[in-house]
């Protein structure tokens, strides 16, 4: 390259192109988990994360890993064996979310759609009358197709038919680039990631959960049958995080 300041650009959906702040902030030097520079600062992630899916009392999970992680997060929890699940699948990446749900026991219905399509919302309503579900995942954007999901339109149709269901967004590929209101919407669960459209280093698991689905947790009758991604585990590091009090 003739300059020093010009490098070449990741133009690829994620990793994203990070922002000169966002890259000096990853040059300092290592720091504890327990040092005040940084229970500060990831008090503050845990709090702006409901600033950007707009909610008031949903629970943001912040930790190490990928964006798969999240779908481990929310099956391990939130599902139990046996249970149903409604796949909206637009792509590679939501049967990817199906073959997970499927790993931890649920008997999942996958509807799928022609590529660079989206269901038909009557087709959704449908399959909610037929089947009492624990859960409806939709992709925000999968980005194997490029389509966006109708999160809104699903979510009326999930409090018209059945409100007992949650609805769980994949929203790796779109939080923060599309529009979602997790309150107003009525979403119960956002799954995303750090290296896309909130513009950081791959290695964070992001998933914000809806005080509902914190209940389902409660109501488990059977453990979590996982150790890392176990919210009972997570959520009192979370809560003291943001309580400054590590």
């Amino acid at each position: 390259m003739s300059s020093s300041n010009t490098r070449p650009l990741c133009l690829i959906p994620g990793p994203t192109e990070m922002s000169e702040t966002v890259l000096l902030a990853h040059s300092t030097p290592a720091t504890a988990h327990t040092d005040p520079k940084f229970v500060e600062a990831f008090g503050q992630v845990i709090e702006m994360m409901r600033d950007v899916v707009v909610t008031k009392t949903a629970q943001p999970f912040v930790i190490a890993g990928s964006g798969t992680l999240g779908w481990d997060q929310t099956a391990a929890n939130l599902l139990e064996a046996g249970d149903n699940a409604l796949v909206l699948s637009n792509g590679y990446f939501g049967e990817g979310l199906a073959d997970c749900l499927e790993t931890y026991g649920a008997n999942v219905t996958r509807l799928r759609a022609e590529p660079g399509n989206r269901q038909k919302l009557a087709q959704v309503a449908q399959a909610l009358r037929a089947t009492k579900y624990k859960i409806v995942t939709i992709s925000q954007v999968d980005t194997s197709t490029g389509v966006l999901g109708d999160v809104k339109g699903v979510a009326e149709l999930v409090r018209e038919h059945s409100p007992d269901t949650l609805v769980v967004v994949d929203g790796v590929c779109a939080t923060a680039a599309e529009r979602l209101y997790f309150d107003a919407w009525g979403v119960d669960v956002v799954i995303t990631a750090s290296q896309k459209a909130l513009g950081c280093p791959p290695g964070v698991s992001v998933v914000v959960v809806s005080q509902k689905a914190l209940g389902v947790l409660k109501a488990r009758k059977t453990p979590v049958a996982a150790y890392y991604v176990n919210w009972n585990r997570w959520l009192p590091v979370m809560q003291s995080y943001e309580d400054r009090a590590v």
